[in-house]
């Protein structure tokens, strides 16, 4: 079989990215007959990055010359599509199958496709109403679930989702969990590339994740500062963000005075070894995300053997399972009162540790890899049948 993918935006930290990656070297190692050929831009130096990335996997071929959605800007977007559209149905001739990983970003849609809907809530959440993102998920979602052969989704959570607000729709809609790179794993504290952040072993609880407002940050923040300064003063908040420059200016400047305390660090641009070191070394996770298709740093955190606290929305309680606390991701005091609990004895944080150990488990990129393959299966199946 010969795969296809949009790889003109798989490079950076985001869950879609990484999710990318993560599946084409997984299915490459566990299908090492078949053939996963990797479109990417124009750029030479994006190419010359996945040939390093994929180098090692001889059935994994990385292709240049498809239109990225940004390419000639918004005012001649029309011509990127119809450039997308033209370089797809090139490519088809030589695929099975196309599958789109992130079909939010891609400016055509190709012939015959199997797509990936990571999360929707641009069109759940209320904080996005009117805005671009929003937009563009109510003018393709629909047009995904009338054209794709089957859609894939992290969660059931995504599944449900889609059903309940597409209730005519009769697309197969096919949940595969994703998974946390290896590269997760428990770490002994290294004290000299803690000290580089300005952090000790066991002294800071920790998030991870985008300047969003469905991530909630301001909501634990406020939820921290009701924690007792005693134990504050010996548990900092260390937050680890990405996204726009000018997202983090806003919240920065929203929570100037808490950023600007002694008991709150914001930390930008870490590895994903350093990373692991984070979450090994930490207190507890804290994601009191409001909506996530999967929520990929709870399961990185149980890997390394962090405790996790949170939100009992969404997908989470289904990723998560009874391996963490669960807590109103709406309620500081909630959030708080969970934090304050894994400082007050370690039985709690072991029971916690040892729980997402086993959850840990449940979840891996081989087994993805499986599940996706049979999509891709299923969907050659079906084509055959429709072409007869």
């Amino acid at each position: 079989m010969r795969v296809g993918f949009d790889a003109t935006n798989i490079l950076g930290h985001s869950g879609i990215r990484t999710y990318t990656r993560e599946l084409v070297r997984a299915l490459a190692i566990e299908f090492p007959d078949d053939e996963f050929l990797l479109y990417t831009s124009f750029s030479s130096s994006k190419k010359t990055v996945l040939q390093k990335i994929f180098g090692e996997y001889p059935n994994v071929s990385i292709i240049g010359g498809l239109p990225h959605a940004r390419m000639l800007g918004n005012s001649l977007k029309w011509l990127t599509v119809l450039a997308g559209s033209i370089a797809w149905r090139l490519h088809e001739r030589k695929l099975d199958i196309v599958h789109l990983t992130d079909p939010y970003a891609t400016p055509a849609l190709p012939g015959f496709f199997v797509a990936t809907i990571n999360d929707i809530f641009p069109i759940t959440q209320i904080q996005y109403r009117n805005s671009d993102i929003e937009s563009q998920y109510l003018c393709r979602t629909p047009v995904l679930l009338r054209k794709a052969n089957t859609v894939i989704t992290p969660s059931h959570y995504v599944a449900e989702t889609l059903h309940s607000k597409y209730p005519s729709c009769s697309l197969d809609i096919v949940p595969v969990h994703d998974a946390a790179s290896m590269s997760f794993r428990q770490l002994a504290p290294n004290e000299e590339l803690l000290g580089q952040y300005g952090l000790s072993a066991n002294s800071y609880f920790l998030f991870i994740g985008r300047v969003d407002p469905r991530k909630n940050l301001s909501k634990l923040i406020e939820a921290y500062s009701l924690i007792p300064e005693d134990i504050r003063r010996e548990n900092h908040l260390v937050l680890v963000l990405s996204g726009r420059r000018e997202d983090r200016e806003v919240f920065e400047a929203e929570n100037d005075v808490y950023l600007k305390g002694r008991f709150v660090h914001t930390i930008e641009g870490v590895s994903d070894d350093d990373l692991a070191q984070l979450y090994s070394s930490a207190v507890a996770f804290v994601f009191p995300s409001i909506e996530e298709g999967f929520g990929l740093p709870v399961i990185e955190a149980m890997q390394c053997g962090c405790p996790v606290i949170t939100s009992n929305v969404s997908c989470l309680p289904e990723i998560a399972g009874n391996a963490a606390m669960l807590v109103d991701p709406h309620s500081a005091t909630e959030i708080a009162s969970a934090m304050k609990a894994m400082t007050d004895t370690t039985d709690i944080r072991s029971r916690f540790i040892s729980r997402g150990f086993d959850q840990a488990k449940f979840y891996s990129w081989k087994m993805t890899a499986k599940c996706t393959m049979g999509v891709y299966r299923n969907a050659l199946r079906n084509k055959g049948e429709e072409n007869e």
